[in-house]
């Protein structure tokens, strides 16, 4: 039963970290309002992933996210260009590994939860059993 807990617990921390790489946190614009922050100067720092997701940190500490076709986010692309001429701090990242390691573990550790925590709930039942039929006894004195 334990363990059960522990991997509910360890898969919500999975959940919970890969949430916050991905860009949990922000407020998502489009693709022609980004352009007019980048047009304006706005953007401080801007790290582009692979698929067209983009964050953005604006001048006064906002984050922003936005979703653009694969060929602008390319790292010889227009929009590259521009944020380097604006000397923009620019980040090329490529998909993560981690959504596909965790999916791969899923089955291990469910394995390991019903191999170990169904014994021992069946173990703590038979014992709650064994207790409840020791108390109905009585004991009668032979004389």
């Amino acid at each position: 039963m334990l363990a059960g807990v522990l991997a509910l617990v360890w898969f919500a921390g999975l959940g919970l970290l890969g949430w916050r790489a991905l860009g949990g946190a922000g407020s998502s614009v489009s693709g022609a309002a980004f352009q007019e922050l980048v047009a304006d100067g706005r953007i401080e720092r801007v790290v582009m992933r692979d698929g067209g997701d983009v964050q953005a940190w604006l001048r006064g500490g906002q984050r922003v996210r936005v979703s653009l076709p694969d060929s602008a986010v390319a790292p010889g692309g227009a929009l590259a260009a521009q944020l380097e001429a604006q000397n923009v701090d620019l980040r090329f990242e490529g998909r993560g590994q981690w959504p596909g390691i965790a999916l791969n573990f899923l089955p291990v550790a469910l394995g390991v939860a019903v191999w170990v925590g169904v014994p021992l709930g069946l173990l703590a039942l038979g014992m709650a059993w064994r207790r409840g039929g020791r108390a109905g006894r009585v004991k009668v004195a032979e004389g």
